[in-house]
């Protein structure tokens, strides 16, 4: 039962709280075991939690002609425009499966997105295929180009540490999504000086 468990260890309870990080009722429950929030673990305790509500709402998926997908606790439902004409009925069916399995709706997350406009799931466009955003993907591009043009570090404006590694994470998340388009960022990240 403890195996995915924590306890956050004194000393670092007693930084936080004289730092006024976080309240003693906060202290309080991390101090005892916990389930840590982003472990490694966390994305298969959330699938076995969410197994059965998974299974019901592929059912209806399939029965509607539609695909299901799941991301943490973003579910997603694609289909025609039947599915369209469907979603009060689905989204009411869904709202009761997730109560009967300890889970909410979060109804202001709720949305129905027809192809014409742009599908976004986890930050990710899932229009045609994955994509960056396109603002995000331009302000990607124009700091790579500033950073290899006028100097890497004098870009760092928000002081973000390991602003080399934290820049190739960001092209590499762009390559996982649109490779052929992200070889437009690779290009620029890999004319970048690192040692100016």
């Amino acid at each position: 039962m403890a195996l995915c468990t924590t306890a956050t260890p004194e000393p670092v309870l007693e930084r936080l709280r004289d730092e006024g990080a976080m309240t003693w009722m906060q202290a309080m429950r991390l101090r005892d075991a916990h389930l840590p929030q982003g472990a490694p673990t966390s994305a298969a305790l959330a699938n076995l939690c969410a197994f059965r509500l998974d299974t019901r709402i592929a059912g209806l998926a399939r029965s509607l002609g539609a695909r299901y997908t799941r991301y943490a606790d973003d579910v997603v439902l694609s289909g025609d425009a039947s599915l369209l004409r469907a979603s009060d009925r689905v989204e009411t069916r869904l709202g009761a499966w997730a109560l009967e399995d300890g889970f909410a709706l979060n109804h202001r997350k709720t949305r129905r997105v027809t192809r014409s406009r742009r599908q976004e799931v986890c930050n990710v466009v899932v229009n045609a295929q994955p994509n960056l955003p396109r603002d995000e993907f331009d302000r990607l591009k124009a700091q790579l180009h500033a950073c290899a043009t006028k100097g890497a570090a004098a870009q760092n404006r928000a002081g973000v540490l390991n602003w080399e590694q934290h820049l190739r994470g960001r092209v590499a998340w762009a390559e996982q999504l649109n490779p052929t388009k992200a070889q437009r960022l690779r290009r620029l990240l890999d004319r970048i000086d690192w040692t100016s």
